[in-house]
């Protein structure tokens, strides 16, 4: 036997076989090039033992949005099903050689594309089904491949390849030799996904197969399955490989942040995307400054840094915006108010919000610095004394609380004060109150929602985050919903969340009731 060179791996002929069989994806006259990126990739995710056998059994490409994960995980299927990936001996100058699944007496290719959702299994699923019939078609009947949009199966003898999701119950047991695990920072928990993934890989596991997954970078704290891997990784775990790059934090000793210059974020954006030529830095750069692009979106999808779920729920710029300082509400207006309520480390708030989504502090009460507040407590007195005089001066339509430590007082208003005073647990109904966030980010959006330009509203706004209520949701569903929690520098936010119940309050309340007037007490000349 010829003695195995140094570096062994099948990825070099699989290169090969690419551009040999399959369409680059941007031009199907072209044959399929990968960048020295990436064919170095496929280089180590294809190496070899001295004993013949695979260094690695699963795998992770944890990349920015757009670099080109899934057009490589594509080629790497259509490989697995048709070309020769298993290790078949040592040639004459002692390189690799191999031989497809389903020859040779080893068992058929059987390969999975999985996913949380259908759609998501289209990222890598449409991608190959794309490179297989461009051309009319050349590059499947080259290599005997029946493809078809929800299956494809080999010509000439046994073997498949299928999208799965986490909805289609288990597939315990299934002779899968390769397995694409697709956006796995989407797979969680709740919805099934790290069960997929560990049925996954107990599968391959009994026909020495492998599996892959794709993802960009994972919200810490959430138990996705990206998040397992990327622990086992730290914890040193045998047999995966990781192919991750972010970019650096700092450029030219200055951090990356939201106020970095825009040739600051492309140089580091540069460092993300490697080779990706394909990708627009300069836009990269507009979408990143574009207002409905959450700061911690882009670090994640863009800076392939991996997170908290947490980015700041309003900008400074646009709350400053929307001041009306010299707006004064008249007694007897009919206003929304929200409460927001603690004991002594946070500020108790109580809002207003007039029906065109005006609103003010009624009063705020904080903590006092240095040893004032050592053993400060909310003056309860002084809350229900303040909200008592709000309802005097004004016609409350409704008063929401958010009820925790504050249930006894909340029930004696409800009491004087009748239905109009109503709870919203912001940690209980955590639905309801993302709804009124929704309607509260619209309107500063949109501008409907004004305000009085406080200096303790402003800091409690601007210290307020965005936190998505569903881990599982996807961030680019228009039906994702989030709540305001606060940062990670702990910094209050009650008033903002006072504010959030009061222009709900003020959105949805009824209109005010019309006063009748007996006839009697018209003129009789009036019209």
């Amino acid at each position: 036997m010829a003695k195995p060179v140094e570096f062994a791996s099948l990825g070099f002929d699989l290169l090969e076989w690419m551009a040999k069989y399959l369409p680059s994806p941007r031009d199907e006259n072209e044959p399929l090039i990968l960048t020295d990126e990436q064919a170095l990739v496929l280089i180590e995710w294809y190496r070899l033992d001295i004993d013949g056998r695979f260094v690695y059994r699963r795998g992770q490409s944890r990349r920015s949005k757009g670099w080109g994960k899934s057009p490589v995980q594509a080629a790497v299927m259509i490989a697995e099903l048709a070309g020769a990936v298993v290790f078949d001996g040592w040639r004459s100058d002692g390189t690799p050689q191999g031989r497809p699944w389903g020859t040779g007496g080893l068992p058929p290719a059987q390969i999975q594309v999985a996913a949380v959702s259908e759609e998501q299994t289209d990222n890598t699923w449409m991608a190959a089904y794309h490179l297989l019939m461009a051309n009319d078609g050349q590059p499947a009947d080259e290599l005997g491949i029946d493809a078809g949009l929800t299956r494809f199966f080999l010509r000439d003898r046994p073997g498949a390849a299928q999208p799965v999701t986490a909805s289609a119950g288990s597939r315990e047991g299934a002779p899968d030799t390769f397995a694409v695990l697709d956006e796995t920072h989407l797979w969680t928990r709740q919805n099934r996904g790290t069960i997929l993934a560990a049925v996954l890989r107990r599968n391959v596991g009994k026909l020495n197969g492998r599996s892959w997954e794709t993802t960009n970078s994972f919200i810490p704290g959430e138990g996705s399955v990206a998040e397992g891997t990327f622990k086992a990784i730290e914890r040193g775990v045998s047999g995966i490989m990781v192919d991750a790059v972010e970019a650096p934090e700092h450029i030219n000793g200055v951090e990356v942040t939201e106020a970095s210059t825009d040739a600051d974020l492309k140089a580091a954006l540069a460092v993300a995307y490697g080779e990706s030529w394909w990708v627009d830095l300069d836009r990269l750069v507009q979408e990143i400054r574009d207002p409905d692009t959450k700061w911690s979106d882009a670090e994640r999808f863009y800076f392939n840094w991996n997170r908290k779920g947490e980015s700041k729920a309003v900008d400074p710029k646009r709350w400053l915006a929307l001041i009306e300082p010299d707006r004064i509400v008249p007694a007897g207006a009919r206003i929304g108010a929200g409460f927001d309520g603690s004991i002594s480390e946070d500020a108790t708030a109580l809002i207003g919000c007039t029906e065109d989504g005006y609103s003010w502090p009624i009063r705020v009460w904080e903590r006092p610095d240095g040893v004032a507040g050592k053993d400060w407590r909310v003056p309860r007195l002084e809350v229900h004394e303040q909200v008592a005089a709000m309802f005097a001066a004004y016609d409350v339509g409704v008063l929401y609380c958010d009820p925790p430590k504050w249930w006894t007082e909340i029930e004696q208003w409800q009491q004087l004060y009748g239905e109009r005073v109503l709870a919203l647990d912001t940690n209980g109904q955590q639905t309801k109150f993302a709804r009124a966030v929704d309607r509260w980010l619209a309107g500063i959006k949109e501008g409907t929602h004004r305000h009085d330009g406080s200096d303790v509203m402003y800091r409690h706004v601007v210290a307020a985050h965005v936190k998505k209520i569903r881990l599982a949701a996807d961030e680019a569903d228009g039906r994702t919903l989030y709540v305001i929690v606060k940062g990670s520098d702990g910094r209050k936010i009650d008033a903002a969340v006072g504010d959030v119940l009061a222009y709900e309050a003020a959105m949805s309340m009824p209109p005010a009731k019309r006063k009748v007037v007996p006839w009697a007490a018209y003129d009789e000349d009036e019209t």
